[in-house]
């Protein structure tokens, strides 16, 4: 059977629906661009769907909150590895990209004396200021407000049950050096059984993350399948930080069905909250304090030493907090509404003594979040080079947001800047690529399509003796031993061979020869987007010789945070393999990394001044503490802004 090959002209497309795609998507009609989106499942159904719905909103809990406050945070808690010029712009923008959101339907909690909106009363996970902003609805308000950012005004057009395969490039030589420009891509639409082929000058990729890699220990959905590096690498785009991974410290180990689902976040521990080993142990205090990626590599630094609990995590112990006599019921109410899907998925998963925090809670880190990505600009623009990077050592025309993108996170994302990361960079992608667009002046020949086409309908009929699905299961656990939580050398060693064995057999893998929905040829291109993405995982854990932030090794040392920080840059060399190096990062000045410290460790000697106290006290206190963090209605969203700033410190005040 042959298969059709359909062909379009646009001036932008966009992979992926997500939040950072719909924001990418609309910036760029409403510029003027001809928009084209590409969506595997149906329209929006994203991570950012699914999520808690907490986003990041600079002066939503403190007056105080400067961009360069914000920016620091950012740059300082992923160690350095940020490239300031795009955590200036996150603190930059978070504001005005928030209301973006709202603008197409969003309906936050709103503080009548700020008319603004409604901070938690906790800063989320490493925030050094209380702005993290809840939704009732979570992540689905998040989902409508980008859905109808692509529908309501019928400027974008945009295809759905489609697989994007690959970016044309076409050589554009300048001066001596030949360059890349973009000038298409190739699209498997699976409802209809075809190849599209697209011209366009600008291509955004925002399709999500690689957390499937690690299936079925993520909380994230199934098409997180590396999608976004693996396009970016085969054209010889650089990838940054590769090796930085979030894996969220608290979530389910079971039943089989629940596995993976988020149970908290360090937040939730909230004042007394502590992590144990299987033996009762303490291996964790101050849990509320702590980023996720601390939180994480407590727990399965226990596992690797046999202290784990039975399903390979830990124990979230919030008994404390629960038995205290005057302040529990208010712990309690505090549970209950500061991440209430996390909270429910606990209630159906555990029995009714776990979710009433009388038991500890056996948890264990999830994949969620890649931190690293392809290498970008502010405005998403890939860049290449040696240092920081520059636009004309990148590819022409291509652009990267939200999780697709690297360069902003580092070593470790706070909790709760997601969804802001989306609106900020979704709407600058899409900005530059539609004024990209309107300048070009270039003439696509429909030659340089024939070879990617032929490459790919020669996979249909492909036969063979082995599946897809098996291997993906193969490559899946194979990550979560060698390329989780926590690494070795003689595990990434093990990487690599087990991904060099699965590749010898792809050419073996059987697909048939139709075109509508065809499972295994899906499962087929995934497995080797998934292969691409994990040897370039693998590739930098190896270079990174030390622990810092997501990226653990057991055989190593920990980054001193005076060290000279550096990111990995995996690329193609002149022969088309894979390779490695360093780029040395700018250093935030000493003073204020010192001031930085002194500040976490003063937050952690309150907290444990706190439960030294004596019990009667300390409850008094922590009644007083919830009673002003809580407002009158008693919700964890109904906070007076400020409230909770230093209630630590004024808690250990006798």
């Amino acid at each position: 059977m042959t298969i059709e090959t359909e062909w379009l002209d646009y001036e932008v497309v966009v992979v992926g629906s997500g939040g950072a795609g719909a924001q990418a998507a609309y910036a760029a009609a409403e510029a003027g661009s001809k928009v084209l989106l590409i969506s595997k499942d149906p329209l929006g159904c994203s991570d950012t769907k699914i999520c808690e719905g907490i986003a990041t909103v600079r002066q939503s809990g403190s007056d105080d909150d400067t961009e360069e406050t914000l920016s620091e945070n950012v740059k300082m808690a992923g160690a350095d590895l940020p490239i300031k010029s795009i955590t200036d712009t996150f603190a930059k923008d978070s504001k005005s990209a928030y209301d973006r959101y709202r603008l197409h339907g969003l309906r936050p909690s709103i503080n009548k004396e700020k008319n603004g909106p409604q901070a938690l009363p906790l800063g989320m996970g490493g925030h050094n200021k209380n702005r993290s902003v809840g939704h009732k609805n979570s992540g689905i308000a998040f989902g409508h407000s980008n859905w109808d950012a692509v529908v309501k005004e019928n400027k974008i057009d945009y295809i759905e049950d489609s697989w994007f395969l690959d970016i044309v490039v076409e050589e554009d030589k300048l001066g001596m050096k030949a360059k890349k420009r973009v000038v298409g891509g190739l699209i498997y639409d699976a409802s209809k059984g075809k190849i599209i082929a697209v011209r366009a000058p600008a291509i955004i990729i925002a399709a999500g993350g690689l957390s499937t890699l690690f299936y079925p220990k993520t909380d994230t959905m199934r098409g997180n399948t590396g999608d976004s590096y693996a396009i970016a690498s085969r054209i010889g785009a650089d990838l940054v930080d590769m090796e930085q991974i979030q894996f969220l410290p608290f979530c389910l180990t079971s039943p089989p069905s629940y596995e993976g689902l988020l149970a908290g976040e360090p937040v939730t521990a909230s004042f007394l909250g502590v992590l144990r080993d299987k033996n009762g142990k303490v291996i964790l205090d101050s849990v509320y304090l702590r980023t996720r990626a601390q939180c994480s590599e407590a727990i399965m630094r226990a596992v690797a030493e046999g202290r784990g609990s039975p399903n390979g995590g830990a124990y979230l112990d919030m008994t404390a907090n629960k038995n205290a006599p005057l302040s529990g019921p208010y712990f309690m109410r505090f549970l209950e509404s500061i991440l209430p899907s996390a909270y429910n998925n606990v209630r159906q998963a555990m029995n009714k003594k776990a979710g009433k925090a009388e038991e500890p809670w056996e948890v264990r880190p999830g994949a969620h979040y890649s931190m690293g990505g392809i290498r970008v600009d502010q405005n998403g623009s890939s860049v290449g080079g040696d240092k920081n990077g520059d636009i004309k050592n990148g590819i022409h025309g291509f652009f990267a947001a939200g999780q697709a993108m690297g360069g902003l996170f580092g070593a470790n994302r706070l909790g709760s800047t997601s969804l802001t990361e989306l609106a900020v960079f979704g709407n600058r992608s899409g900005i530059a690529a539609s004024k990209l667009a309107s300048l070009s002046t270039h003439k696509i020949k429909d030659e340089s399509f024939f070879p990617l086409i032929e490459k790919v309908k020669k996979s249909f009929g492909q036969k063979g003796d082995v599946s897809a699905s098996g291997l993906k299961v193969k490559l899946q656990k194979e990550s979560w031993a060698n390329i989780g939580p926590v690494r070795s050398l003689t595990g990434l060693q093990k990487m690599d061979k087990v991904i060099e064995e699965i590749e010898n057999q792809l050419e073996k893998i059987s697909i048939p020869n139709y075109g509508t929905w065809n499972q295994s040829f899906i499962d087929f291109i995934e497995l080797r987007n998934m292969l691409e993405t994990a040897k370039s995982v693998s590739l930098a854990a190896m270079e990174r010789n030390s622990s810092v932030g997501g990226h653990v090794r057991l055989d190593c040392k920990t980054s001193s945070v005076f060290s000279q920080p550096f990111s990995t840059l995996v690329n193609k060399d002149e022969n088309n393999k894979l390779q490695v190096k360093r780029a040395e990062r700018e250093r935030t000045p000493l003073r204020s990394i010192i001031g930085y410290k002194i500040e976490e460790y003063k937050r952690l000697f309150q907290s444990k001044i706190l439960t030294l106290m004596p019990s009667k006290m300390r409850d008094r206190k922590l009644e007083k503490i919830y009673k002003k963090i809580m407002g009158a209605g008693g919700k964890a969203q109904e906070i007076m802004p400020g409230a909770v700033e230093g209630a630590v410190g004024e808690s250990t005040k006798v």
